[in-house]
């Protein structure tokens, strides 16, 4: 496998450096292949499907990702994307390596110093925390729109439920809970999916359910916490809520769901991610877990005058009372809407594949 030197430049892709002027200059795994794909088709215009199938051929991301990557390279290679010297935007196809004394060379030992390896792991986190903002975004706000959705849902079945006390005014506050439970728990799983996806080239399916369990699992306790201590300080409720153990639990099925959707289909990959979230769902509240409807009809039960209590729910699936039926089906259901939105917002495409071409040109 050759090493290439362009410019003050030099890549090698054996030992996955790149070097500027003889120093290091850290790149996450994918956009590291990015540019050795470029470079190695230099002679070409490499058309954008193309990128996705090599570069993100297991997992599913949006064009934004590849978006993102282009501008990492150009920051790297203080590369101009009006003036380029070295990645070209070729409208309506994809991207071209332009630079044309690229020489290929023996990938010896000499002349590639070996970085310390406490500070080549530390830098490689840093730049996939750092790399897929936007992908965190759209995970967030899918999450989000989906428990919106299913609060207002919710809200609408509670109010119109025989025997319901409930007003109409339940349901834009149960939307609203359920949005922004949603954006939280998807901000967190989202972030642990991009960064898991981001930092390894090997196992990667391994690395992504580990990154979205403890993505899902740190926000879970954080709302954990604050909720408990929300309650307690304001209303004087102690109230058994669910957090920590919910999100690890969700986050990991939802990453396997992501995981396994690689090669499939927007539509299956979100059905995917659904079913596993929803599966997860199912094992917590059998298991006795509250999950967001469990939680507030125990603050229902225990808060004096509140109109939210979900026993009218539980009357319609034939249980006197809000039993193991409902918070099964009630906490299943709520993990399937959060993976659907959850891969929707993940798997997203941000704008046309023109429109993005024509902005990523200028």
């Amino acid at each position: 496998m050759p090493r290439y030197r362009f410019a003050n430049f030099s890549l090698s892709p054996r030992r996955r450096l790149l070097l500027r002027d003889g120093r290091e200059l850290p790149l996450i795994p994918r956009y590291f292949d990015l540019l050795v794909f470029l470079i190695e088709r230099r002679h070409e215009a490499v058309h954008r499907r193309e990128i996705f199938d090599r570069v993100w051929n297991d997992v599913i991301v949006s064009d934004s990702a590849l978006s993102q990557a282009i501008r990492t390279l150009r920051r790297a290679l203080d590369d101009d994307p009006r003036e380029p010297r070295f990645i070209r935007t070729v409208s309506r196809h994809g991207y071209q390596f332009v630079f044309a004394n690229v020489v290929e060379e023996s990938d010896t030992d000499g002349g590639v110093p070996r970085a310390p390896l406490a500070a080549l792991v530390g830098r490689r986190l840093q730049q996939a925390a750092g790399s897929t903002p936007v992908q965190w975004a759209s995970a967030s706000v899918g999450s989000g729109i989906a428990g919106v959705l299913a609060g207002a849902a919710g809200g609408l079945l509670l109010a119109t439920a025989p025997g319901s006390m409930a007003p109409f005014a339940v349901v834009p506050v149960l939307a609203a809970i359920g949005g922004v439970c949603g954006a939280i728990g998807g901000a967190g799983v989202g972030a642990g999916i991009s960064v898991g996806e981001a930092s390894t080239r090997s196992k990667r399916a391994a690395a992504i359910i580990v990154g979205a369990a403890l993505g899902g699992a740190i926000v879970g306790a954080a709302v954990e916490w604050l909720g408990r201590w929300s309650l307690a300080a304001l209303v004087g409720l102690t109230i058994d809520a669910g957090g920590g153990i919910e999100g690890l639990v969700i986050g990991a099925a939802a990453g396997a769901g992501y995981a396994l959707a690689a090669s499939h289909s927007r539509l299956r990959a979100a059905a995917l991610m659904a079913a596993c979230c929803g599966l997860g769902a199912f094992a917590l509240t059998i298991s006795g877990r509250p999950l967001v409807g469990g939680t507030l009809h125990a603050i229902a039960r225990q808060a004096q005058g509140s109109q939210i209590s979900l026993t009218p729910l539980a009357r319609l699936l034939g249980e006197p009372e809000f039993g193991p039926v409902t918070r099964t089906l009630l906490g299943t259901g709520e993990g399937a809407v959060f993976g659907l939105g959850l891969a929707l917002g993940l798997t997203r495409r941000t704008f046309s594949r023109t429109s993005h071409e024509t902005v990523t040109a200028h």
